[in-house]
């Protein structure tokens, strides 16, 4: 990951995302404070101290998905410095508590146990970084006029990453035959092609997220629509099967969400940590069968998910070995004879951090969506579900847990609270000025 304009190369493999906004309240008169910049948009207020901190996050938005490599360096200073910067007090939530406790629990797992400080130290410092990003969005972000910039940054992020492997591929050596021919994969040089991939559903998720409940603006909403495409069309020149299957998953949670938003709520709630705790522990027995269909999709067929199969019971048994702390962040993939990581989200968290860092991490994701979800509005809970249905597959097969854009996308679905569209005869009319209604508040 060091670079990200360079040259492309094409990879061949073989086994082996009619009401006005609320404000938020300053103080314990509600009032808003003097010295702010006035909106064009709703009417709505951005105050000029909070400007050098949203700007800070913009950048950390777009750096997140454009450079994985500055990202990891720099991200998580920068998130901390724009709370330092952005001064305005501290409400937090269920989910501020458990994201401080489990950045705290990471860096605390380098300085306890008999781990290497030197293997542990930078995989700890990803994880705080992730999350002070998820708790930077969070302070930062408390109204429409925050997030809109801090979401279009990350989207021209994402944007910019699609594009460029696009052209790359394009001008590529080696063409493929057909749009689904899986044996040859395209990516940027120096980032991982799986990253990359993952970092385009992340960005669909966002694009749809926005174009929900973003402006009304029929030229933004277009350009939302070319930009799911173009992600589309760069996930399946990656190769990437798990990125596939989550547009294919979120697409279809969508569809069947028109007609039960409040059932397909409830069955992703149910469904997904289900899944999430038996699929990786019983990849060897009930799985069997499921895993060796998804490993023939498409073709690239390697009869063990590229080695997922066989990593996963040596993560289980390891983690059971420590099972309260876990090995300590990035032990597992220096010590484990096949030298990666599980592949897995619940298997990487728990051999890194064990059971508490699992409760802590999962806890954190779960408020995050409850945040959302808790609404009276159906809309909250059907971008929600959107969200956790579409990175299923990205956290049952790949290492997406230390993802600044995952974490901070996740951060703006637990700022928004939306109010239902009111139907009306042949059309939707929709609450806010013809578009979809929007409230942010201190969710």
């Amino acid at each position: 990951m060091t670079s990200f304009t360079a040259q492309f190369t094409p990879v061949r493999t073989g086994p082996h995302a009619t009401q006005q906004p609320s404000f938020p309240r300053h103080a314990s008169t509600g009032l808003r404070t003097a010295g702010s910049v006035a909106r064009r948009s709703g009417g709505q207020r951005l105050q000029t101290s909070h400007l050098p901190g949203l700007g800070l996050i913009c950048a950390v938005a777009f750096v997140a998905a454009w450079s994985p490599r500055l990202a990891a360096i720099y991200g998580g200073l920068a998130a901390a410095i724009a709370i330092l910067i952005t001064w305005r007090p501290p409400r937090p939530r269920v989910a501020d508590i458990l994201a401080g406790l489990t950045a705290m629990w990471a860096l605390t797992s380098t300085l306890v146990g008999l781990a290497d400080p030197s293997i542990t130290r930078v995989p700890a410092y990803l994880y705080a970084s992730a999350l002070l990003v998820f708790l930077a969005a969070r302070h930062v972000v408390r109204e429409r006029a925050q997030l809109l910039p801090v979401a279009l940054a990350h989207l021209a992020g994402c944007a910019t990453t699609a594009v460029a492997l696009i052209t790359g591929a394009r001008d590529g050596g080696v063409q493929r035959d057909a749009i689904f021919d899986y044996n040859i994969r395209y990516g940027l040089d120096g980032i991982n092609i799986n990253y990359t991939s993952y970092t385009m559903v992340t960005g669909a998720i966002l694009a749809v997220i926005l174009f929900r409940v973003g402006p009304a603006s029929r030229a933004l909403r277009a350009a939302l629509l070319g930009t799911l495409l173009v992600f589309a069309y760069a996930i399946l020149l990656t190769g990437s099967k798990g990125a596939t299957l989550a547009l294919f998953l979120g697409a279809s949670f969508l569809v069947l969400a028109r007609f039960g938003p409040q059932l397909m709520w409830t069955v992703v709630w149910v469904c997904v940590p289900v899944l999430i705790l038996l699929i990786p522990l019983k990849a060897a027995s009930s799985f069997q069968a499921g895993a060796q269909w998804l490993d023939g999709l498409f073709g690239r067929e390697t009869g063990d998910l590229s080695g997922r199969l066989e990593v996963w019971p040596i993560a289980a048994s390891a983690w059971a070995e420590h099972p309260i702390a876990g090995m300590g962040p990035g032990v597992f993939r220096m010590d484990n004879p096949l030298q990666i990581g599980p592949h897995n989200l619940l298997l990487t968290v728990g051999t890194d951090l064990g059971l508490v860092g699992v409760i802590l991490y999962g806890g954190t994701v779960a408020a995050a969506l409850a945040l959302a979800a808790k609404q009276a509005a159906q809309t909250g809970k059907v971008l929600a579900g959107f969200a956790v249905i579409t990175l299923l597959p990205v956290w049952m097969s790949g290492h997406w847990e230390q993802s600044q854009g995952a974490w901070l996308v996740l951060a703006l679905i637990s700022t928004i609270t939306v109010k239902d569209v009111v139907r009306r005869p042949g059309r939707h009319r929709l609450a806010a000025g013809g578009g979809p209604a929007g409230e942010f508040g201190r969710a």
